[in-house]
């Protein structure tokens, strides 16, 4: 039984096979074939990789506000983004259960 030795390939090196995959418009496991990639390996790197370019929908930002910290109201701004913290007192929580809070009363 001949075996190929093992080649460890880089976070990089990855996504230029994934990127040359993409473009390639072949069937995952004939593209496999030709570059000399498990094909399991090669579906759990893209799956992977996926996952760090493709934010869930829940966690992915739709729209930031400006938050004015001096304690100045604008009487231009609309009501959505008018927010008063003088001397601040700010939470925000994070996925996986993270709280950062600032306080700084004067």
């Amino acid at each position: 039984m001949k075996t190929t030795p093992r080649i460890r390939r880089s976070d990089a090196e990855w996504a230029t096979l994934i990127s040359k995959f993409d473009a390639s418009g072949l069937p995952a496991t004939r593209f496999c074939q030709q570059q000399g990639i498990a094909y399991g390996t090669f579906v759990r790197r893209r799956h992977r990789a996926a996952q760090i370019t493709e934010p869930s929908e829940s966690h992915a930002a739709t729209e930031w506000l400006p938050i004015d910290l001096t304690g100045d109201s604008d009487d231009t701004a609309d009501s959505k983004t008018k927010t008063n913290t003088g001397g601040w007192d700010i939470e925000l929580s994070l996925p996986g259960g993270v709280h950062l809070r600032m306080r700084a009363h004067a």
